[in-house]
């Protein structure tokens, strides 16, 4: 059987992500919603990220909703590409604390001090990386979520929704 690679769920695209992502079921891709709309269609036409996923086999990856603590997402690694996001994010709310004009945002951040909509990782096997996680999508969140720890206004050890790839 041949690998499910980037560019054949991207020849799939439709500008409807439900449309995208029936498109990409027949294909072999199997992957929650939220997953197919972060990953595969927001980012349907950026070409760094295009490059980083280009040796994925989409078919065997299994999803699962977990957890990563303060420290492991300290230790997640950030393709080179989307650094800069990750640390211009972290600087900012590093100075200024979290800040989002989206009031759904700020109300959910005071509450429960993180993120609304889980970031996405992957295993680092699956990118050739000695890394155990990988971040693909959430570089703002991740930088936001890092400057407040730097900030000392969460605990390292809290736990933090995000979706794992395997």
């Amino acid at each position: 059987m041949m690998a499910l690679s980037w560019k054949a769920i991207q020849d799939a695209y439709d500008p409807a992500a439900a449309t995208h992502a029936a498109a990409a079921v027949p294909l072999g891709l199997d992957c929650p919603s939220d997953v197919f709309e972060q990953l595969f269609h927001d980012h349907h036409d950026d070409p760094e990220m295009s490059r980083v996923l280009r040796f994925v086999d989409w078919d065997d990856v299994f999803w699962e909703e977990g957890v990563l603590s303060g420290v492991a997402l300290r230790h997640t690694g950030v393709p080179r590409a989307y650094r800069y996001a990750v640390d211009e994010a972290r600087q900012e709310t590093l100075r200024e604390g979290f800040h989002d004009d989206r009031p759904e945002v700020m109300d959910h951040w005071t509450q429960s001090h993180t993120w609304i909509r889980p970031p996405i990782v992957l295993a680092g096997e699956l990118l050739q990386s000695n890394l155990r996680y990988e971040l693909i999508v959430g570089f703002t969140r991740l930088g936001n979520l890092l400057g407040s720890l730097d900030r000392r206004e969460l605990p390292e050890h809290a736990q933090h929704r995000v979706w794992i790839g395997r």
